[in-house]
């Protein structure tokens, strides 16, 4: 899975969000209450108070050290981050200061005014007018939080992956949303990872470009039958001449990740595809737990059949 960071505007069910994340994945929410109460345990409750009262305080340096306590909060978030394999920070500048890390998704929550506005009024039975001062007094904290401390505006669209508008998006949808997001990221961060590790070359695209109308579709197929797919995302090296200079490398036309293989279409007879037989089956001896399989335009349908009825 991975670390995901919630920035919310109030009322925007950013907190109903990380709550219900926290369930379906089972792991951890770190948000201003756990701040407290584990990274700033040792301190006073007259300090504790100080710190919830206003960003600025922050900056100071924790008594009888040479860190501010940004620093600590910065420190352990990072250390959070680093020993734990899935984890929610909301708030406190997690998408600052998490920013471009590969196992990181930054996810920012927002609604309208209005729609914001009707929930605090129904949530705290309040009128609108309390409900929107209320609103206007929590987004100016979130917003100088971030930027004393970070120097760094909470609106700014680069600092998230993903933005949600809960106006017609329920909870359950958001989450749906962020959790395959996070499944796709997961596949191209480990095709990635892999190709470090044994050498092959990493080809993944931000948009699949096709060669020929049989892989279009093919992957219009897997489509239908909700068959997760990856074009070309990696090439496998698999002849070098007596300097280490490649030779000779192939690219299997398709990877599904549920089932962990890669596919290699052709349109040919049978007994003209020896050399992609041959090729395939280098790459399995040359990469131990690479699976790969050729397979024919006129089985295209059986082999979908059979994936689909294995779970895909």
């Amino acid at each position: 899975m991975a670390i995901i960071t919630i920035s919310r505007q109030n009322g925007s069910l950013g907190d109903e969000l990380a709550n219900y994340l926290k369930e379906k994945i089972g792991c951890e929410i770190i948000s201003r209450s756990y701040a407290m109460e584990n990274f700033f345990k040792d301190q006073s409750e007259e300090t504790l108070d100080r710190l919830n009262e206003s960003a600025k305080f922050f900056l100071d340096k924790i008594p009888g050290t040479d860190i501010t306590f940004k620093d600590k909060l910065t420190a352990s978030l990072i250390d959070k981050a680093d020993n734990t394999e899935n984890l929610i920070i909301l708030g406190l500048g997690g998408c600052v200061i998490l920013r471009g890390r590969p196992d990181t998704i930054n996810i920012r929550v927002c609604a309208s005014e209005r729609t914001r506005e009707d929930r605090i009024s129904r949530r705290y039975n309040i009128g609108s007018d309390e409900a929107a001062s209320s609103l206007s007094i929590g987004d100016r904290k979130h917003k100088r939080f971030v930027s004393i401390l970070f120097e760094t505006d909470l609106a700014s669209p680069d600092l998230y992956d993903l933005t949600l508008n809960t106006d017609n998006l329920s909870v359950e949808e958001c989450a749906d949303a962020i959790l395959a997001l996070i499944n796709k990221h997961d596949t191209r961060l480990r095709i990635s990872r892999e190709t470090e590790d044994n050498d092959s070359i990493d080809h993944q695209t931000e948009t699949p470009v096709f060669k020929n109308p049989t892989e279009e579709e093919f992957a219009r197929i897997l489509d239908m039958y909700n068959i997760e797919w990856m074009y070309e995302p990696k090439t496998f090296p698999i002849e070098w001449d007596a300097e280490g200079n490649i030779k000779m490398a192939f690219s299997p036309d398709f990877y599904l990740p549920k089932f962990n293989i890669y596919l290699e279409l052709t349109t040919m007879e049978q007994k003209y595809v020896t050399k992609k037989n041959k090729k395939a089956r280098m790459v399995m001896e040359l990469y131990p737990g690479t699976n790969v399989r050729i397979v024919y335009k006129k089985d295209f349908l059986a082999l979908v059949e059979r994936l689909r009825q294995f779970g895909g």
